[in-house]
């Protein structure tokens, strides 16, 4: 949802708050972020601990990209972010391009939207961003000047995240279910 409000990254980021709400700066127009579903939640989960295990992944951290002569000043907050080494301590937002940042796309969530974050991220200089589709199940890389959809038993794998080779079907089935009394 767009507020309409137009601002610089200086003063939204020193909006009262604002590390505890859902808001974005995108092109120096603030939004508020969806709030996720189940589901939604649950994605951005499992692919924060597939990336974890080959390197640093944080699930929604804060952005600060100060702009380019294309896009004015921003700070979205990707779904997942992930450095293959060297990721920002921990009191800290991201102020330098992450190896990839993941957004997941909700179901009935607005597709113009995710098209500006995935040209603000490459932008800022972003080697792979990859758009997650809960409804069409599928996978949009984003890498360089190529831009690759996956889905069924297409492998998500990517130069960016040495080590992770992945289905799509895989991704989406998620870990083996649980036993309800255990």
């Amino acid at each position: 949802m767009v507020t309409g409000t137009r601002m610089t990254l200086d003063d939204f980021l020193a909006m009262p708050g604002i590390d505890e709400r859902r808001l974005e700066l995108i092109d120096g127009e603030v939004y508020e972020k969806m709030s996720p579903r189940w589901g939604h939640g649950r994605m951005a989960l499992r692919i924060g601990q597939l990336l974890n295990a080959v390197g640093f992944a944080a699930v929604e951290p804060r952005a600060i990209i100060r702009g380019s002569a294309d896009l004015g000043p921003s700070s979205p907050i990707p779904d997942v972010a992930y450095y293959r080494a060297n990721p920002p301590a921990d009191d800290e937002w991201i102020s330098r391009p992450p190896d990839v940042a993941v957004e997941i796309l909700s179901i009935g969530q607005d597709r113009r939207e995710m098209r500006t974050k995935i040209d603000l991220y490459r932008q800022f200089g972003v080697g792979s961003v990859w758009v997650v589709d809960l409804e069409r199940r599928e996978v949009e890389v984003y890498e360089g000047t190529v831009r690759r959809t996956l889905s069924g038993q297409d492998v998500l794998e990517s130069t960016r995240v040495p080590g992770l080779a992945i289905t799509i079907d895989q991704l989406f089935a998620g870990p083996p279910a649980r036993d309800a009394d255990s």
